[in-house]
């Protein structure tokens, strides 16, 4: 029985409806719903950038999630479903596929890709996806538009 969900989001339309699809089941199987988000600054900044300008990237970047969050949190919420909010400062797949291991998490959904259409005829799935399919410790659940 799916008793914890996982959304992986990044407030793109894709992630937006994983979360969708999460309340519907979290609806029907009374499960609660953790939204997560994990960013990590990508290493040709941290090369270059300053100590003072890294750390105001990080706080830019803490602020601008914790806002998408709550706007998630708070949309679930009115649907009467327990949740919590995640933002881990590591690579997107492995720090999904890690807190799902911590979690016992029993399902994990997230959106197909965030690539345009000529990337995904080239490239297939988005890597943090794939990342998640092929490692998950559970069931993952891939939202397409």
């Amino acid at each position: 029985m799916i008793k914890k969900i996982l959304v992986a989001y990044d407030n793109g339309i894709k992630s937006q409806k994983a979360l969708e699809m999460a309340v519907d089941i979290a609806r029907l199987s009374q499960a609660e719903i953790y939204i997560l988000t994990s960013v990590k600054m990508p290493q040709f900044i941290t090369s270059v950038a300053s100590r003072e300008m890294l750390n105001r990237l990080e706080e830019q970047s803490q602020e601008y999630f914790d806002n998408i969050l709550n706007d998630a949190e708070e949309k679930v919420k009115k649907e009467g479903i327990t949740v919590r909010t995640v933002i881990l400062q590591d690579s997107p797949g492995e720090a999904i596929v890690r807190f799902a291991e911590k979690e016992n998490i029993d399902l994990i959904a997230i959106g197909s890709h965030n690539r345009k259409p000529v990337e995904r005829f080239l490239l297939g799935l988005g890597s943090v996806s794939s990342y998640v399919i092929n490692h998950a410790p559970c069931p993952v659940l891939i939202a397409k538009v």
